[in-house]
């Protein structure tokens, strides 16, 4: 089974957001002056999810180290990356590409072992973020936050 929607990512000074718009539903995990905040919004209504919040930051901050390594390789000066994703939940493949400049895409590519970012020639691969987050456990969480938009 494949998912397939839009991911936004955002970076500025004391401001972190990563929101990810699937089935008709919205999950947005926030950080902004060290206020962290996460919630499903779908049908105007909206879900406070403060059992993983924890969970869902340590995601986001992940994520936002990706895309300051992809702003830093393209010479971006973007602060929200915006793209279409795609996660391949039996193969546990997810595939992100944000626009980095007015029409130029970048693609991010995440598997159970590595992460990878290719930009046009340039190529990065690691295999755990500076503080030690898998790509599995990136992989996990997003299947299990596109598996409760589903189920809502």
């Amino acid at each position: 089974m494949v998912g397939r929607g839009l991911l936004a990512i955002t970076r500025d000074h004391g401001v972190r957001s990563l929101s990810i718009v699937y089935k008709n539903a919205l999950f947005t995990v926030q950080s902004i002056a060290n206020v962290e905040y996460s919630a499903i919004v779908r049908e105007g209504k909206t879900i406070p999810l403060t059992d993983s919040l924890e969970r869902y930051t340590t995601l986001l901050r992940a994520f936002v180290s990706i895309i300051n390594i992809a702003a830093n390789m393209t010479n971006s000066r973007y602060y929200t990356f915006l793209g279409e994703f795609k996660l391949n939940f039996n193969k546990k493949r997810f595939k992100y590409e944000p626009y980095v400049d007015l029409m130029k895409k970048i693609t991010i590519k995440i598997d159970t072992r590595a992460i990878s970012i290719v930009a046009g020639e340039q190529v990065k691969r690691f295999r755990r973020s500076k503080s030690g987050y898998t790509p599995e456990a990136m992989i996990e969480t997003l299947t299990s936050i596109l598996c409760m938009m589903e189920s809502l």
